[in-house]
């Protein structure tokens, strides 16, 4: 079988269809959200009703950085540039800077729901394949990956990089894992599970591990895509103003744009159980927004999944999720955790760990369930009542 062949027989397996319905889907319950909401914007015409309910937070920056390009001093700096520049490239040519965002984020989605299938199929069943894919598809933060953001492209180049790394194709996970970087913070931790597959590649022998060099330069691409970005951001932005007085002032100064205070003044990037403790007593004295409820109910749940799944992932995948659950769980963003589901959706291999461990009587039922309270989020997202 070529790989043409291959390839269309993947677009045939139930996940991509499950992936159209909800494509589709959110398309209907933002739009009647917006309408909902409000009418006189929503009806000026058929282009309107169908497009204006993604205008909502950081699709805002995206469309800037497409229309624009990167300025000095803006906050667009704090966004990494490989999602909006596939979308100014596509743009070029549609000459509508949202519907290339929505065309580079569906089709990253529906690439995305093949490579996870494949994925899972390395050391599962076509049955635990196809349950992991689905519960990614409609676990309520995967909302995510239907609006112009980053999630498609970055689970997509994550998942990628975790095939070339379960397969040994070090060059393929290093190159996806670069590609990472340019698309979100999180990236960076993708050398954690390939370092380990070298290690359990080379048969656990430290000499043997050492000495594939060429498989720790292809490895070395992922912080080289980092270091890409923040090459970008030193010469053509005059983003770039070292500061190493303390951790957090590196952090903010080289690793991540100052201009991202912009978006939350009071971020902060602290150990989890500090964050943690701030946490707990926010939520004690109360009188939060409904959301940072619904974050932490959601995060936990996530974070039960990962212990409920734990003994079936591989150790690569255990210590790639255990990573990014952690810096998920260390960012101080605002209220309490906000954006934590989408932040925690990092941690896709979760959903291998469940699906492998559970075999659901009522799927359909959960996925159900699931769908529709990805759709109140949805509904959320276009409200501007919960921060995606």
């Amino acid at each position: 079988m070529t790989l043409m062949s291959k390839f269309a027989t993947a677009f045939k397996e139930p996940p991509t269809r499950l992936w159209l319905v909800l494509r589709l889907s959110s398309f209907a319950i933002a739009s009647f959200a917006l309408l909902y909401k409000s009418s006189e914007r929503a009806t000026s015409s058929v282009k309107a009703f169908i497009l204006l309910p993604w205008y909502s937070y950081d699709t805002e920056y995206y469309l800037r950085i497409v229309r624009n390009g990167y300025q000095a001093s803006d906050i667009t700096s704090g966004f990494h540039p490989l999602y909006p520049w596939l979308a100014a490239l596509l743009n070029v040519v549609i000459q509508n800077a949202i519907v290339s965002l929505l065309i580079v984020a569906s089709l990253c989605g529906l690439l995305l729901v093949v490579a996870f299938y494949r994925l899972t199929l390395l050391d599962h069943d076509k049955e635990t394949a196809w349950t992991s894919t689905a519960l990614l598809l409609c676990w309520p933060a995967s909302v995510a990956m239907f609006a112009p953001y980053t999630e498609s492209l970055f689970l997509l180049l994550t998942v990628l990089c975790l095939i070339g790394g379960r397969t040994q194709r070090y060059l393929l996970a290093g190159l996806a894992g670069g590609f990472a970087c340019l698309t979100r913070q999180a990236g960076l931790f993708l050398v954690v599970p390939l370092a380990i597959e070298i290690w359990e590649g080379s048969d656990r022998d430290l000499w043997k591990c050492v000495s594939s060099w060429k498989n720790w330069l292809a490895i070395a691409l992922v912080p080289l895509g980092y270091a890409v970005w923040i090459a970008y951001r030193a010469l053509e932005i005059n983003d770039l103003r070292p500061d190493f007085s303390t951790p957090q002032h590196f952090i903010y100064s080289v690793m991540i744009s100052p201009s991202h205070y912009k978006v939350f003044e009071d971020q902060q990037f602290l150990p989890p159980w500090s964050v943690l403790w701030l946490a707990l007593k926010a939520y004690w004295q109360g009188g939060l927004h409904f959301s940072a409820y619904g974050n932490a109910l959601l995060g936990l749940i996530f974070l039960a999944m990962l212990v409920f799944g734990w003994r079936h992932l591989r150790t690569s995948y255990k210590a790639y999720s255990l990573t990014a659950v952690l810096i998920a769980l260390s960012l101080k963003t605002g209220v309490p955790y906000t954006s934590l589901p989408r932040h925690l959706l990092a941690a896709v291999p979760v959903f291998i760990g469940v699906a492998a461990t559970y075999k659901f009587r009522r799927l359909n039922f959960v996925l159900f369930i699931l769908a529709i309270m990805q759709g109140l989020m949805l509904c959320c997202f276009v409200w501007q009542t919960w921060v995606l």
